[in-house]
C-alpha cells in the first residue's frame, strides 16, 4: 500500500508539472474562456487549444458552461457553450484580464514560426 501511494505521489507531481508547462505553452493565438458555473462567471486566458479543451471538458453542462473566444480559425474545440472566432483586437477589448499587446504579438509570432 505505502508503494502505491509514493507512486500515486510521484505521478500526480509529474501530471502537475507537465500541466504547468501546458499551460505555458502558446499554439500562436489567444484563447478567452467564459465559464459560467453556479451563477457566476469567470475569464481565462489560455495561450492553446489543448489546455482550454480540458476546462471544457472538466465543465461539460451540468456543473458550468465554458464559452470561448479564440483568434484560432482551424480550432476544433468541444464545448457546450459557444466558440466564437475573433481578431486579437476584440478578444482584447472583451477581456477582464488585459491580455497585453506583447503577448499577443508573441502568440503571433509562434504562430507564424510553428
Amino acid at each position: 500500500m505505502k508503494e502505491l501511494i509514493q507512486q500515486y505521489k510521484k505521478a500526480s507531481a509529474l501530471v502537475a508539472n507537465l500541466r504547468n508547462q501546458l499551460e505555458k505553452s502558446s499554439d500562436g493565438y489567444i484563447y478567452l474562456t467564459c465559464l459560467r458555473c453556479y451563477g457566476s462567471i469567470q475569464y481565462y486566458t489560455y495561450n492553446n487549444e489543448f489546455v482550454v479543451q480540458q476546462l471544457c471538458d472538466e465543465y461539460y453542462g451540468e456543473n458550468g458552461i465554458v464559452d470561448v473566444y479564440t483568434s484560432n480559425p482551424n480550432n476544433s474545440i468541444q464545448t457546450y457553450g459557444d466558440v466564437t472566432v475573433m481578431s486579437i483586437e476584440e478578444i482584447q477589448a472583451k477581456a477582464t484580464d488585459n491580455i497585453s499587446m506583447s503577448r499577443a504579438i508573441n502568440n503571433w509570432i509562434a504562430h507564424i514560426a510553428g
